[in-house]
């Protein structure tokens, strides 16, 4: 619907035609259309503007294209719908619209009131001897007013409401007269639209159709047809049941009932078939005249289709709620867990220190160690499910990848698995994050000896898909080239209500203590950080298929891959700017790497260390951390760094980043990355090759 065409849109006719049929021109586009469809019109009588019957539609536009200053006036309380000239010159500039007529001119009712009511019985009025003086005028000066009262009937041809016409009169008597007669002009005009029911039936928006009391479709205009995509000819005497969803004939033939037997019923919502087989919904009135069935109705499909969607984002958000939940609850429990063990360990630690008892000091670090690296496990498990893991990715041939760490796959599986291949012949690139890769076909291997119990085999497959539509549907991968990684196995399967819950954190079908219900969390994260999908097929007792779908790379794959990074036990030497601004972990690094023989400045944000950066000299090695205060983030003090010194070595490190890093800032010579948390050693060993390449 247009800002000020509220009746329909269709093919340019001539004349008075236009004032229906098409938008007007934008020079005479009255302002108050736009004002009218945004107003809230739920809070009136007349109810939402999408429902307003098409008589009242039509008036409205009829109105909005008048030079003169008018007013339709409708319904059982006289609710006002003005046009921009009404309102300059009767009200100043302030809109009433929705208001009662009587409030509006409460002022001059006494006077009004009886031609509003000749023309609610059908008369029309134009008083203009004497003319009536209108207290406030456009400029707030006192202007003379001829009025004009013009009835306006419904579908139904009763009387529904008035036309109001306003015509200044201040002006000299020949214009006046000139004024006059284009006005008597226009109501005519209207008059004969109004009553002219073809003219409706024509020109509605809304699907209408007359029904016999055989039930057969005995006419319908051209909305019904253009909405339902049926033709004339074959519309034409077609059992109107024929057309209803099997699911509303029922209700349909009880209201049938009720209006033949002149019951006042409520509007049905019922679907009625298009031509191509799919249904669309409508809200229905009916009208029985003694032989003939009058039906009108409004296309609410998208209205519905909105109400289920919001229905389905509320559910969604629901589910997601409840995960939430579900997944704040397992973290608790897990890291209660090792931080019960770490504090435990350092607490006897403790002890034993005061005590002077030396024994067992070794095994209390042991543990406490432990308890560590399987949190920082957790945390990386965590990121990953949730999509914000910094990854590093390259292009890489999955078949060769794979055939790489057939050890570890082996090793995850154990003896009495068997592993077997089926790879396509020339995969296609991927680029995704080599660790990442690994632990997630790690983690598929673990699952299936545990769904095998320890005894069963595995199938390994890569093919080569090409997408000719999105999947899994509109929202998920769009069309294109994908590497198709699937992993199977033989063993007892999953129930469908379990596969549905797969991917949920913390949630697993393996026995207390045999599980923590993040590994194919973790898969289903990093897949979707990589571009791609991953689903599961699975039944009871029939084994169970992962699929992992990555998108095709056009990058070349590098020739070898990188060699390990060689461990050096002591560094000689080495300026470095260590930038964190979590104080207990900036203190512990920079002891670890003095000890290494590190000379290490310590900073806690991006402008302290800039500042440093350009008056403390040159440093060897910069260490960041990317989230950092004060909204300058470790990303942007690399790259201002390296506006001053472009071959400035930087070592990135990171527990969380809610953004990726850029891929063509880690290839940049110089460059590292590492995830928090990290043994200090590891950090004192990167920081040794990077110095030493």
């Amino acid at each position: 619907m247009g800002v000020t065409h509220l009746v329909a849109n269709g093919t340019p006719r001539e004349a008075a035609s236009q004032a229906i049929l098409l938008a007007p021109n934008t020079a005479t586009v009255d302002p108050m259309g736009e004002c009218i469809a945004q107003f809230d019109w739920g809070r009136t009588a007349l109810g939402p503007l999408p429902r307003w019957q098409a008589s009242l539609r039509i008036a409205v536009d009829m109105m909005l294209l008048s030079p003169f200053a008018c007013a339709v006036v409708w319904g059982p309380d006289l609710s006002v719908i003005h046009n921009d000239a009404y309102r300059a010159l009767r009200l100043g500039g302030q809109d009433v619209l929705g208001k009662a007529f009587d409030a509006v001119w409460s002022d001059a009712w006494q006077t009004m009131g009886p031609w509003v009511f000749k023309a609610l019985e059908g008369r029309s009025s134009f008083v203009e001897d004497p003319p009536m003086r209108i207290a406030c005028g456009q400029n707030g000066d006192p202007v003379w007013c001829a009025f004009g009262y013009s009835p306006i009937r419904d579908e139904q041809g009763s009387v529904a409401g008035f036309l109001h016409t306003l015509i200044e009169t201040t002006a000299n008597v020949e214009a006046y007269h000139h004024w006059r007669e284009q006005a008597e002009a226009f109501e005519k005009q209207l008059g004969s639209y109004m009553a002219d029911r073809e003219q409706i039936w024509q020109l509605s928006r809304d699907a209408m159709m007359i029904i016999t009391r055989e039930l057969t479709l005995h006419a319908t205009n051209p909305a019904w047809h253009r909405i339902l995509g049926w033709g004339k000819d074959a519309a034409q005497g077609m059992p109107i049941l024929e057309l209803i969803h099997p699911a509303d004939r029922a209700e349909v033939q009880v209201a049938v009932s009720g209006f033949v037997q002149d019951k006042a019923l409520e509007q049905i919502d019922i679907r009625l078939r298009h031509q191509d087989g799919h249904y669309r919904w409508f809200r229905l009135a009916a009208k029985f005249d003694g032989s003939l069935l009058t039906a009108v109705g409004r296309d609410i499909t998208a209205d519905r289709e909105e109400a289920t969607r919001q229905s389905e984002a509320l559910l969604r958000n629901s589910e997601h709620l409840e995960v939430i939940g579900q997944l704040a609850g397992g973290m608790a429990h897990e890291m209660n867990n090792l931080l019960s063990g770490i504090g435990g360990s350092l607490e006897l630690l403790q002890r034993r220190m005061l005590q002077g008892r030396l024994e067992r000091m070794e095994t209390y670090v042991e543990l406490a160690r432990d308890s560590v690296q399987r949190a920082m496990n957790l945390t990386h498990r965590l990121l990953a499910f949730s999509s914000h893991q910094p990854l590093d990715p390259k292009p890489l041939n999955v078949n060769r990848q794979l055939s790489l760490i057939e050890p570890m796959l082996l090793k995850a599986l154990g003896a009495e698995m068997s592993l077997h291949w089926q790879l396509d012949v020339r995969p296609w690139t991927v680029c995704v994050d080599l660790t990442q890769f690994e632990n997630a076909l790690i983690n598929l291997c673990v699952n299936a000896r545990e769904a095998c119990l320890e005894r069963g085999s595995v199938t390994i497959r890569t093919v080569n898909e090409r997408l000719t539509a999105h999947f899994p549907d509109e929202q998920g991968l769009p069309p294109g080239d994908y590497v198709a990684l699937h992993v199977e196995d033989n063993g007892h399967g999953m129930s469908a209500a379990d596969v549905a819950r797969a991917f949920e954190p913390f949630f697993t079908t393996k026995p207390m203590g045999r599980g923590s219900g993040l590994g194919l969390p973790m898969v289903y994260g990093f897949v979707g950080q990589s571009g791609g999908y991953v689903w599961i097929e699975s039944n009871l007792n029939e084994g169970t298929r992962v699929s992992l779908l990555f998108p095709r790379s056009r990058a070349s794959i590098p020739a070898e891959a990188p060699a390990c990074l060689p461990v050096i036990e002591r560094v000689q030497g080495g300026r470095l700017l260590l930038i964190d601004d979590e104080v207990n972990l900036r203190a512990l690094m920079r002891e670890f790497l003095c000890e290494r023989g590190f000379a290490v400045i310590e900073v806690s944000d991006a402008n302290s260390a800039l500042d440093r950066f350009r008056h403390d000299g040159a440093f060897d090695l910069v260490i960041t951390d990317i989230g950092l205060p004060g909204g300058f983030s470790g990303r942007q003090v690399a790259k201002a760094m390296r506006m001053l010194k472009p071959t400035q070595k930087i070592l990135f490190i990171t527990g969380y980043t809610d953004q990726p890093i850029e891929a063509q800032l880690l290839e940049q010579p110089g460059t590292a990355l590492m995830l928090k948390p990290f043994p200090l050693e590891q950090l004192a060993n990167q920081a040794q090759h990077m110095l030493a390449d």
